[in-house]
């Protein structure tokens, strides 16, 4: 019966046995002429394993350099995750020509008219480079500035008085604090993880929206002063807020048993 591992018939058996064995019997002085088959096959099996070690050894070589490289590839991407410029934000170039076309024009004076004043009107947003607009600027339009209501005529004597200087600083001193507030988003914007840095316009935009509604309570504000479906879905902004909470940008205190949400900032 076969043995039942892969040895040899060599390496079963007893070299002693081998040695006293009379079919192996010899004359010599030394009497170990009987190890000379033990140890032929024994050379043999090494040179095998020294073999099998090299290719091992081969193998390994080749799985580090193949670490390396895609060690180098991940660390090529990710970087280039941080370092793209996107050519739709917003530029420093945009807003000084949002300034431009906000200040009034210092030629225009007082004239004499028959003719009612006409109100100045605000900018047109359309005036502006599409380039400019991000998700922040759009949502600061739609819900921070309230359309403005139509101004009444009222009885002309003939001469026109300069109008429009109070309402030109107000505009100038509300585009300069919501240029500062786009900049702050987007600088944290930029910290957070990769799908609210442009890999979901969606996300993005509701991260935005988030931030603002944290910044305009500095006192704190609830979960659930801040959802508003569909837009803002009680899941969304839980997740938004997390993705805060994990930078430090924003606090959880308890008030009356209720956990507020405050903004700190980076």
């Amino acid at each position: 019966m076969a043995p039942p591992h892969p040895l040899r018939r060599i390496s079963t058996g007893s070299l002693s046995s081998l040695a006293r064995s009379t079919d192996r019997n010899t004359l010599s002085a030394s009497g170990l002429d009987h190890l000379t088959g033990a140890m032929v096959e024994l050379s043999d099996e090494m040179a095998t394993l020294s073999s099998n070690v090299q290719q091992m050894t081969a193998l390994h070589d080749a799985l580090g350099t193949f670490n390396e490289a895609f060690a180098g590839y991940l660390y090529a991407l990710k970087m280039n995750a941080f370092c793209v410029e996107w050519p739709q934000a917003p530029n420093e170039q945009g807003f000084s020509r949002l300034e431009a076309l906000e200040a009034p024009d210092p030629l225009a004076g007082p004239s004499i008219s028959a003719q009612p004043p006409t109100p100045i009107s605000a900018p047109s947003r359309s005036s502006t480079n599409p380039a400019d607009t991000t998700y922040a600027t759009q949502y600061s339009y739609n819900d921070d500035e309230p359309a403005p209501a139509p101004a009444a005529k009222k009885p002309t004597t003939g001469i026109r008085k300069p109008s429009g200087g109070v309402s030109v600083k107000k505009n100038a001193s509300a585009a300069a604090a919501r240029k500062k507030r786009e900049l702050e988003i987007s600088s944290v914007i930029d910290t957070l993880p990769l799908e609210y840095r442009g890999g979901e316009p969606a996300e993005r935009m509701r991260m935005e929206k988030v931030i603002m509604k944290l910044m305009e309570h500095p006192d704190g504000i609830s979960l659930k002063d801040m959802v508003s479906p569909p837009e803002l879905p009680q899941a969304k902004v839980n997740k938004c807020l997390i993705a805060l909470v994990a930078k430090k940008l924003v606090t959880k205190p308890t008030v009356n048993k209720v956990t507020m949400y405050r903004w700190v900032g980076a």
